[in-house]
Protein backbone atom coordinates (compact mmCIF):
# COMPACT_ATOMS: atom_id res chain seq x y z
CA UNK A 1 0.00 0.00 0.00
CA UNK A 2 1.26 3.48 -0.84
CA UNK A 3 2.40 5.69 2.35
CA UNK A 4 1.11 8.40 0.90
CA UNK A 5 -2.03 7.49 0.01
CA UNK A 6 -5.60 8.95 1.61
CA UNK A 7 -6.97 6.51 3.99
CA UNK A 8 -10.64 5.72 5.60
CA UNK A 9 -9.09 5.24 8.81
CA UNK A 10 -7.68 8.80 8.78
CA UNK A 11 -11.50 10.50 8.27
CA UNK A 12 -12.09 12.39 11.62
CA UNK A 13 -15.70 13.70 11.00
CA UNK A 14 -14.59 17.19 9.82
CA UNK A 15 -14.99 16.83 6.22
CA UNK A 16 -12.64 20.38 6.27
CA UNK A 17 -9.75 19.12 7.83
CA UNK A 18 -9.97 15.36 6.29
CA UNK A 19 -10.43 17.28 2.79
CA UNK A 20 -7.24 19.50 4.18
CA UNK A 21 -5.13 16.32 5.40
CA UNK A 22 -6.06 14.77 1.99
CA UNK A 23 -4.96 17.46 -0.52
CA UNK A 24 -1.25 17.54 1.48
CA UNK A 25 -1.05 13.82 1.14
CA UNK A 26 -2.11 14.07 -2.70
CA UNK A 27 0.65 16.70 -3.20
CA UNK A 28 2.92 15.05 -1.45
CA UNK A 29 2.10 12.46 -4.19
CA UNK A 30 3.07 14.32 -6.98
CA UNK A 31 6.35 15.49 -5.49
CA UNK A 32 7.42 11.93 -5.29
CA UNK A 33 6.15 11.03 -8.83
CA UNK A 34 7.86 14.06 -10.01
CA UNK A 35 11.41 13.67 -8.44
CA UNK A 36 11.11 9.67 -9.42
CA UNK A 37 10.44 11.11 -12.75
CA UNK A 38 14.01 12.90 -12.75
CA UNK A 39 12.23 16.17 -11.57
CA UNK A 40 15.54 18.57 -10.27
CA UNK A 41 14.70 20.56 -6.84
CA UNK A 42 14.74 23.48 -9.03
CA UNK A 43 12.01 22.20 -10.64
CA UNK A 44 10.36 21.06 -7.58
CA UNK A 45 11.59 24.04 -5.41
CA UNK A 46 8.25 26.08 -6.04
CA UNK A 47 5.58 22.86 -5.24
CA UNK A 48 7.61 21.70 -1.96
CA UNK A 49 7.79 25.15 -0.55
CA UNK A 50 3.65 26.08 -1.49
CA UNK A 51 3.77 22.25 0.26
CA UNK A 52 5.53 23.44 3.71
CA UNK A 53 3.08 27.02 3.32
CA UNK A 54 -0.02 25.24 2.99
CA UNK A 55 0.85 23.07 6.04
CA UNK A 56 1.53 26.17 8.13
CA UNK A 57 -1.98 27.47 7.20
CA UNK A 58 -3.67 23.84 8.00
CA UNK A 59 -1.92 23.60 11.18
CA UNK A 60 -3.53 27.56 12.13
CA UNK A 61 -6.36 26.29 10.86
CA UNK A 62 -6.79 23.53 13.26
CA UNK A 63 -5.36 25.63 15.93
CA UNK A 64 -8.23 28.15 15.43
CA UNK A 65 -10.97 25.29 16.18
CA UNK A 66 -9.30 23.68 19.12
CA UNK A 67 -8.80 27.46 20.55
CA UNK A 68 -12.98 28.44 19.72
CA UNK A 69 -13.64 24.82 21.53
CA UNK A 70 -11.29 25.84 24.39
CA UNK A 71 -9.48 22.03 23.56
CA UNK A 72 -7.68 20.84 26.61
CA UNK A 73 -4.85 19.54 24.34
CA UNK A 74 -4.49 22.68 22.67
CA UNK A 75 -1.02 23.11 23.77
CA UNK A 76 0.31 19.80 23.69
CA UNK A 77 -0.75 19.57 19.62
CA UNK A 78 0.52 23.79 19.18
CA UNK A 79 3.52 21.95 19.82
CA UNK A 80 3.20 18.50 17.86
CA UNK A 81 2.45 21.39 14.93
CA UNK A 82 5.94 23.42 15.91
CA UNK A 83 7.95 20.18 16.15
CA UNK A 84 6.52 19.13 12.90
CA UNK A 85 7.54 22.14 10.90
CA UNK A 86 10.81 22.50 12.66
CA UNK A 87 11.48 19.09 11.15
CA UNK A 88 10.21 19.83 7.71
CA UNK A 89 11.73 22.82 7.50
CA UNK A 90 15.30 21.01 8.64
CA UNK A 91 14.58 19.21 5.90
CA UNK A 92 14.06 21.67 3.51
CA UNK A 93 17.18 23.12 4.58
CA UNK A 94 19.06 20.56 3.80
CA UNK A 95 17.74 19.75 0.34
CA UNK A 96 18.74 23.22 -0.59
CA UNK A 97 22.17 22.82 0.24
CA UNK A 98 22.05 19.35 -1.07
CA UNK A 99 19.72 18.94 -3.73
CA UNK A 100 21.26 15.58 -4.49
CA UNK A 101 19.28 14.55 -1.16
CA UNK A 102 15.87 15.09 -2.67
CA UNK A 103 14.93 11.73 -3.36
CA UNK A 104 11.42 9.76 -3.50
CA UNK A 105 12.44 8.40 -0.06
CA UNK A 106 12.80 12.23 0.93
CA UNK A 107 9.04 12.48 0.11
CA UNK A 108 8.41 9.69 1.70
CA UNK A 109 9.79 10.22 4.79
CA UNK A 110 8.23 13.34 5.02
CA UNK A 111 4.90 11.84 4.30
CA UNK A 112 5.38 9.60 6.73
CA UNK A 113 5.94 12.24 9.33
CA UNK A 114 2.26 13.48 8.34
CA UNK A 115 0.79 10.46 8.14
CA UNK A 116 2.07 10.22 12.00
CA UNK A 117 1.21 13.74 12.99
CA UNK A 118 -2.71 12.32 11.62
CA UNK A 119 -3.10 9.34 13.45
CA UNK A 120 -0.92 9.93 16.69
CA UNK A 121 -2.12 14.11 17.24
CA UNK A 122 -5.15 15.04 15.05
CA UNK A 123 -7.34 11.96 15.31
CA UNK A 124 -7.68 12.03 18.91
CA UNK A 125 -7.84 15.65 18.47
CA UNK A 126 -10.35 15.96 16.54
CA UNK A 127 -12.70 13.20 17.87
CA UNK A 128 -13.02 15.14 20.87
CA UNK A 129 -13.90 18.33 18.33
CA UNK A 130 -16.78 16.38 16.96
CA UNK A 131 -17.83 14.68 20.43
CA UNK A 132 -18.77 17.68 22.44
CA UNK A 133 -20.12 15.46 25.34
CA UNK A 134 -16.48 13.86 25.64
CA UNK A 135 -14.87 17.53 25.07
CA UNK A 136 -17.14 18.68 27.76
CA UNK A 137 -15.72 15.92 30.03
CA UNK A 138 -12.10 16.48 28.90
CA UNK A 139 -12.52 20.16 29.72
CA UNK A 140 -14.13 19.71 33.51
CA UNK A 141 -10.93 17.13 34.20
CA UNK A 142 -8.55 19.51 33.21
CA UNK A 143 -10.17 22.05 35.54
CA UNK A 144 -10.85 19.90 38.29
CA UNK A 145 -7.03 18.78 37.56
CA UNK A 146 -6.19 22.63 37.61
CA UNK A 147 -7.89 23.67 40.83
CA UNK A 148 -6.91 20.75 43.29
CA UNK A 149 -3.04 22.31 43.14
Amino acid sequence: MDGLAWQAEFVSGLAEIDQEHQALLETLQQLRSAIAQGASFTQVKPQLLACATETERHFQHEETLMAAANHPLYLSHRAAHQNLLRDLSLVLEDVQIHPEKLTPETIEAIGALVVRHIREEDLPMLYLLTHPEELAQQQAAELTAENAF
